[in-house]
């Protein structure tokens, strides 16, 4: 699966319609083969929403690619994060 601005676009409609629901929320990371830069940023974006809410925000077994990127970014530590003690 690729993560990129088209599929980030749809990723962000999926997510503002649970935005106002009041629980965690988990993304499966280990089948996207490309991310870009928007993609990242609707995933911060998502994760800060939940933080703002006391919720969770959890990525499992984040992609070689979001890893990667994450890196490349700077955002090692709020990878770190999302992936909680899951992995």
């Amino acid at each position: 699966m690729c993560l990129v601005v088209s599929a980030a676009e749809a990723l962000l409609v999926e997510l503002l319609g649970i935005r106002g629901s009041d629980s965690d929320l988990v993304i499966a990371g280990s089948d996207v083969g490309l991310v870009d830069t928007p993609a990242i940023q609707i995933l911060m974006s998502a994760a800060r929403d939940q933080a703002a809410r006391k919720r969770a925000f959890t990525l499992n077994e984040p992609s070689a690619a979001i890893r990667e990127a994450m890196e490349l970014m700077g955002l090692e530590n709020e990878l770190a994060n999302w992936r909680g003690c899951n992995e």
